[in-house]
C-alpha cells in the first residue's frame, strides 16, 4: 500500500503548478545546501578556532621561556615573579609557570607553588625530553604546552602554560548558534522567492532567458526588468540579485587581494625594519595605498589615559588634528571605537560611522572628510593592549568579517613585531651584563674559579695581589695549597656540607698567603651546576679582612671603654652589673654599688685647664682600681663620675655594709691625697703642680634581682647627692628616706615648672637706704606661693631651678617684672628716682640672645633703664668669662648698670674686677652679720670697703638687722645699707605704703630738729 503511494504523490507534485515545483524543490535544494555550508564552515571554523589557540599557547609558552632566561640565570625569583605578573589576567590561561630541570618550580601565576617540585609523569617526562617545544595535553578542554628556556645553546629550564579550551568553545556555541538562526532566516528568504518566482516564471521567462544568455557571455552588469508575483518575477529577482551577489563578491575579492597585498608588503617592512617608529609609519602608509582609506593612524595609550598619535599615512588629515581620544569611557572622547578598542582589548567596527551616538565629538570632521565608516584594531605588547591601529573608509559598511580577519591578522603581525623589539631590547640588556659581569671578574675582590674536584682553572687580578700567587703558579693547583689549618676538620666539613645542600657558602676563614703570612679573610663559594643539577665547577670571591677585624676590636674597646681612662664605660658597666646580679641570686651573697663624684672638678678645669683635669682623671681611675680587688669593677660613666661595683661580699647585710663602707673609705682617703699634674711649663724645675682633690661617694647593697640595674645606679646616686649635701668628701649608703627625699623633690620640680602658668610667682621688694636713712632703691625678690606648700622662699626653689633650667623662664619673668614695676613707680613721687635691682643668673647670660632681649623687653616696657641694676654673682663671671664681659658691656650701653651680689665669697678675682662694669659691690650678709666679734669678717668689710673706695665702685652691705651694725659699718664708711632694719621684703603695694610712712616720720623728725635749732 505505501509502495503504491509514494509513486502517485511524485506524479501528483511535477504535475502539479511550477510555483509549488519551485517552492519546494528550490526551498528544500537550498536549505540542505545551506545546512551542508553552515556544517563545513563550522568544521573550518572550529579547526581554525582550535588551531588558533594551539598557536596562542605555544606562542605564550615561547614569549614566557625567553622573557625568563636571565632571570633563571641570575636565579632571580622577584625577576621571575615580576615576567609572570605580565601574564596574570590573559584569557583563558589557567597557571603559567617556569620549572627548573630538576622540577622544582622557580615562580607561578599561582601563589603558593613557588619552590614546590612537579611529580606527575607527564611532568617528569617532559624534564627528561629534549629541548623544544611541546604539547603536552590538547583536547577539546585544555591545552598544556611547554617551552625550553635556552640561554644561548644551554638549555636552562622549562616555560610551561595551561590554556582552558572555553573561550575557544563559547565561540564554537555561538557560531553554532548564529548559523543555526541564519539558515532559519535564509530558508523563509528562499522559500518566499521561489513562491515569487513561480508566480512571474511563465509569463517573463524568454526574458529571463535572454539575460541568462547575456550573462553566460561573462556580461554581469545586465539585469532582469521583470516584476510581479509569479515564479518568473520571483525567478527574476533572484536572479538579479544573484547577478548583484556576483558583482559584490568580485568587489569584495578586489578589497581582499588589495588587503592581502598590503598585509604582504607589510609583512616584508616588519621582518626588515628595526626602528619602531619608521615601522609603524611605513605600515600606515602601505595599508592606505593598497587598500584606498581616507586615514590609517596608529595611537598609543599614555599614563594620563589619553591616546597620542605615533604614526599616520596623513599627518595633515583634518580628522586626525582634530582628534582627541581618551581610554577613559567616562568621557565623550573615550567612547569612540580607538578608545574603546585600547580599553577592550578587543576590535572596535562603526559601520555607520556618522549615526552612531558614541562617535558624535568626531561626526562633523568625518562628514566633511567623507568618511561613512571606522574600525579600530588594538595592538598588544607584552601580552598587554597599548594602543591601536585606526583605519576610515568613505563607503559605509566597508568592513565585512573578511575585511575585519585580515585587518586583525596584519594587527597581529605588527604586535608580535613590537614584542620583537623588546625581546632585541632584552638581548641587548642580557649582553650588556655579561659585559659587566666580565668587567665584575676584575674587581676588588679576589676571585677564584675551579673544577669539580677542587683543581684551580682560571683566578683575577685581585686574587694574584691578595695572595701573591701568580696565574701562572697557581692555576692547575688544588685550591688547597691556600689551606692554612686554622680551621678544625669540622669547619671543612660543616662548609661542604653546606655547598652539596645550599649550593652556596659564605664565612670566615684563615688563608695561608704565599709568603706563609696567615691572613683573614671573608670567602663566598658558590657552586655551578649543568642542567642535570650536578656540580661543574666552584667560584669564590674572597676579601682580606685584617683591618676590619682591627677596626672591629678598635670599635669594641671604643663602645666598651671609656677612651681617657681605659675604664669600662656604661654599657660594659651595665653587662657586669647584670651578671653579679644573677651571682648574688645564686648564692645569696652582696653586692655593693658605688657612686662616686668629684668635688669641686669643674673649678680645676676652669682654673687649671681641661688637659690637667684629664690627667686628674685618669690619675682617679689608678687610684680606684688599687683600691679594690681584681674581681670588682672600676667604670667611669663621664665627666668625673665614678662608679665602683664590688661583688661576694657577705651573706649578712650589717657585715656587707661594713665590708663596703670599709672600701669606700679607702677610696675616699686616697682620693684625698695630693696630685701631682704636669705644669705645662718651660720651667724645669717645676714640672709638676700640686693639686688636692676630695671626692664624695654613695653606695647601696644589692641581691639578687630584687632592684633593676638602672634603680640600683639611680639610688647610688642619690646616696652620692646626699654626700654633696653634707659637705663633700663624704660616705653615705642609701636608706629609703633619700629616696623619699629625691620623690619630694621631683614633686617640687613638678610643681615649679607649673608655677608660672598658675601666676603663683610674685615679686616682694626690699628697701634700700643710704646713711641718713633715706631710700635709694630697692631689691625686686621672688615669692612662690604654692597651693598645697603656702609660701616658699628662694632659697627652696631657686637651686632647684639653675639645676633645671627652669631658672631661664622664671629669670625672664622676674625681669620684665621688674621693667613693669619701675614703669609703675615712676607715676609717683616717693618712688620715681629710686633705682631697682634684679637678680640674674649665669645661665641667663649665657644665652646667646640676652642682650637682645634686654633691649626688646625695655621697649616693650618703656622703662627708665638708667633706674634698672642687675646683680649677679662671681660665679657668672667665671663660666665664661670674655663673653660675660662682652655681654655686660653692652647692657652697660643701653644704661642698665650692674652691682656684685655676694662679693668676698668667691674667688674675688682683682683682674676680672677691673675688666667688669660694675656700679656697685654688695656686702655679703655673713660678714656684717659676725663682724661685731669676729675681726677676720670685720677686716674683709673694711678691705671691701677700701677696694670699692680706690675702684670707684659704690659698696652696699646687706643683711644689716641692728643698730649696732649699722653703726660699725657706717664708721667703716659703708655709704648704703639693706637689711630687716630697714625693712622686710614685702608686696608692691605694701612697698610703697611702707615709703610714704617712712618718709612722713623722716619729715617729723625733720621738722623738730629744726624747732630745737630755732
Amino acid at each position: 500500500m505505501d509502495s503504491n503511494r509514494n509513486p502517485k504523490r511524485q506524479r501528483a507534485f511535477f504535475n502539479g503548478s511550477i510555483r509549488q515545483q519551485l517552492a519546494w524543490s528550490f526551498g528544500s535544494v537550498a536549505l540542505i545546501m545551506m545546512i551542508g555550508l553552515g556544517s563545513l564552515l563550522f568544521d573550518r571554523q572550529r579547526d581554525f578556532l582550535y588551531s588558533a589557540a594551539m598557536q596562542q599557547s605555544k606562542s605564550l609558552s615561547t614569549s614566557l621561556a625567553s622573557s625568563s632566561t636571565s632571570w633563571v640565570l641570575a636565579n632571580d625569583i622577584a625577576g621571575l615573579k615580576e615576567v609572570l605578573q605580565g601574564f596574570v589576567g590573559l584569557p583563558d590561561l589557567e597557571r603559567a609557570y617556569i620549572l627548573s630541570l630538576r622540577g622544582e618550580v622557580l615562580s607561578s601565576t599561582q601563589p603558593g607553588e613557588a619552590g614546590l617540585f612537579v611529580t606527575d609523569a607527564q611532568s617528569q617526562k617532559l624534564l627528561s625530553s629534549a629541548p623544544a617545544t611541546q604539547v603536552l595535553l590538547s583536547n577539546t578542554q585544555q591545552i598544556d604546552v611547554a617551552a625550553p628556556v635556552m640561554a644561548g645553546q644551554r638549555h636552562v629550564g622549562w616555560a610551561r602554560v595551561e590554556m582552558s579550551m572555553n573561550g575557544v568553545n563559547a565561540n564554537l556555541r555561538s557560531v553554532v548558534i548564529t548559523g543555526a538562526n541564519f539558515i532559519m532566516f535564509a530558508a523563509l528568504a528562499v522559500v518566499s522567492a521561489a513562491i515569487l518566482l513561480a508566480r512571474r516564471l511563465t509569463r517573463r521567462l524568454h526574458h529571463l532567458m535572454r539575460i541568462a544568455a547575456e550573462v553566460e557571455k561573462g556580461s554581469l552588469n545586465v539585469r532582469a526588468h521583470i516584476s510581479g508575483k509569479d515564479e518568473v518575477g520571483v525567478l527574476a529577482h533572484g536572479f538579479n540579485q544573484m547577478l548583484n551577489a556576483l558583482s559584490s563578491s568580485e568587489q569584495q575579492r578586489e578589497r581582499i587581494n588589495h588587503l592581502y597585498a598590503a598585509w604582504t608588503q607589510s609583512a616584508d617592512i616588519i621582518v626588515r625594519e628595526s626602528d619602531e617608529v619608521k615601522l609603524l609609519n611605513e605600515v600606515c602608509r602601505i595599508i592606505a595605498n593598497h587598500v584606498s582609506f581616507k586615514l590609517v593612524w596608529v595611537g598609543m595609550a599614555e599614563s594620563d589615559n589619553w591616546v597620542s598619535t605615533v604614526a599616520a599615512s596623513h599627518p595633515d588629515s583634518p580628522l586626525l588634528g582634530n582628534t582627541r581620544i581618551s581610554t577613559d569611557a567616562a568621557l565623550p572622547e573615550g567612547r569612540g571605537p580607538t578608545g574603546t578598542a585600547i580599553r577592550e582589548g578587543v576590535p572596535k567596527i562603526l559601520n555607520n560611522f556618522l549615526n552612531e551616538p558614541s562617535t558624535l565629538p568626531w561626526q562633523p570632521v568625518a562628514a566633511a572628510e567623507n568618511i561613512h565608516a571606522s574600525a579600530a584594531f588594538p595592538l598588544m605588547r607584552g601580552g598587554h593592549c597599548i594602543g591601536a591601529i585606526s583605519v576610515y573608509s568613505s563607503e559605509q559598511d566597508y568592513f565585512t568579517p573578511d575585511v575585519i580577519d585580515l585587518m586583525r591578522g596584519l594587527t597581529d603581525d605588527i604586535s608580535y613585531a613590537l614584542d620583537n623589539f623588546d625581546r632585541e631590547k632584552l638581548r641587548l640588556k642580557a649582553e650588556h651584563e655579561l659585559r659587566i659581569a666580565a668587567a665584575a671578574f676584575e674587581s676588588q675582590e679576589g676571585i677564584i674559579v675551579t673544577d669539580a674536584d677542587n683543581n684551580i682553572l682560571r683566578v683575577n687580578k685581585s686574587f694574584i695581589k691578595l695572595t701573591g700567587y701568580s696565574a701562572e703558579e697557581i692555576i692547575g693547583k688544588p685550591a688547597d695549597i691556600l689551606k692554612s689549618d686554622q680551621q678544625s676538620s669540622k669547619f671543612y666539613a660543616a662548609m661542604r656540607k653546606s655547598i652539596i645542600r645550599d649550593k652556596y657558602w659564605q664565612g670566615e676563614i684563615w688563608n695561608k698567603r704565599k709568603n706563609g703570612v696567615i691572613c683573614p679573610d671573608w670567602l663566598c663559594i658558590t657552586a655551578i651546576t649543568n642542567h642535570e643539577g650536578a656540580i661543574t665547577n666552584y667560584v669564590g670571591t674572597f676579601t682580606d679582612i685584617s683591618q676590619r677585624k682591627a677596626d672591629e676590636e678598635r670599635i669594641k674597646n671604643l663602645a666598651y671603654y671609656d677612651p681617657l681612662t681605659t675604664l669600662p664605660n656604661r654599657t660594659l658597666l651595665f653587662d657586669r652589673l647584670n651578671l653579679a646580679l644573677n651571682f648574688s641570686h645564686r648564692n645569696k651573697t652582696y653586692g655593693a654599688l658605688m657612686f662616686l663624684d668629684l668635688d669641686n672638678f669643674k673649678t680645676l678645669n676652669d682654673t687649671l685647664g681641661h688637659d690637667r683635669g684629664d690627667q686628674l682623671l685618669i690619675e682617679v681611675g689608678r687610684r680606684l682600681q688599687s683600691c679594690v680587688r681584681d674581681v670588682d669593677t672600676v667604670a667611669r660613666l663621664g665627666g668625673d663620675e665614678f662608679v665602683v661595683m664590688l661583688e661576694f661580699l657577705d651573706e649578712q647585710e650589717t657585715e656587707a655594709t661594713g665590708q663596703a663602707f670599709a672600701v669606700a673609705e679607702k677610696i675616699r682617703s686616697n682620693l684625698a691625697k695630693f696630685y701631682l699634674l704636669n705644669s705645662n711649663s718651660d720651667n724645669t724645675l717645676q714640672p709638676y703642680v700640686k693639686h688636692y682633690s676630695t671626692g664624695s661617694i654613695g653606695f647601696v647593697l644589692f641581691l639578687g634581682h630584687e632592684t633593676s640595674s638602672e634603680e640600683l645606679l639611680k639610688r647610688a646616686d642619690v646616696a652620692m647627692y646626699q654626700a654633696k649635701q653634707a659637705g663633700r668628701n663624704a660616705i653615705r649608703v642609701f636608706v629609703p628616706e633619700m629616696q623619699q627625699a629625691l620623690n619630694l623633690r621631683a614633686s617640687l620640680e613638678t610643681d615649679l615648672r607649673n608655677a608660672l602658668d598658675r601666676n603663683e610667682l610674685s615679686l616682694h621688694y626690699q628697701v634700700q637706704v643710704d646713711e641718713l636713712g633715706q631710700p635709694v632703691g630697692a631689691e625686686a625678690l621672688i615669692r612662690w606661693v604654692q597651693s598645697e606648700r603656702g609660701m616658699l622662699s628662694p632659697a627652696e626653689f631657686i637651686p632647684l631651678a639653675e639645676e633645671t633650667g627652669l631658672i631661664l623662664p622664671i629669670g625672664h619673668w622676674i625681669l620684665q617684672q621688674g621693667c613693669k614695676t619701675l614703669v609703675d613707680w615712676a607715676k609717683y613721687p616717693e618712688t620715681r628716682e629710686l633705682k631697682l635691682a634684679v637678680n640674674i643668673s649665669s645661665r641667663q647670660l649665657s644665652q646667646p640672645d640676652f642682650v637682645e632681649q634686654v633691649c626688646s623687653m625695655l621697649a616693650e616696657t618703656g622703662a627708665n633703664p638708667a633706674l634698672l641694676k642687675l646683680e649677679i654673682t662671681e660665679s657668672v663671671v667665671l663660666d665664661n668669662v670674655e663673653d660675660t664681659i662682652a655681654k655686660m658691656h653692652a647692657i652697660r650701653g643701653l644704661g642698665i648698670t650692674f652691682s656684685m651680689d655676694d662679693f668676698g665669697t668667691g674667688y674675688s678675682s682683682l683682674s676680672y674686677l677691673q675688666k667688669l662694669p660694675l656700679e656697685q659691690l654688695k656686702i655679703d650678709q655673713s660678714f656684717v652679720k659676725n663682724m661685731a666679734f669676729n675681726t677676720h669678717d670685720s677686716a674683709i668689710i673694711r678691705t671691701i670697703l677700701a677696694l670699692g673706695k680706690n675702684l670707684g665702685i659704690n659698696v652696699i652691705a646687706e643683711g644689716v638687722e641692728t643698730e649696732a651694725q649699722r653703726e660699725l659699718l657706717t664708721s667703716y664708711g659703708c655709704p648704703k645699707f639693706q637689711g630687716y632694719l630697714f625693712g622686710r621684703p614685702v608686696p608692691a603695694d605694701d612697698f610703697k605704703q611702707s615709703l610714704l610712712t617712712r618718709l612722713a616720720k623722716n619729715s617729723l623728725a625733720h621738722n623738730a630738729m629744726d624747732s630745737v635749732v630755732g
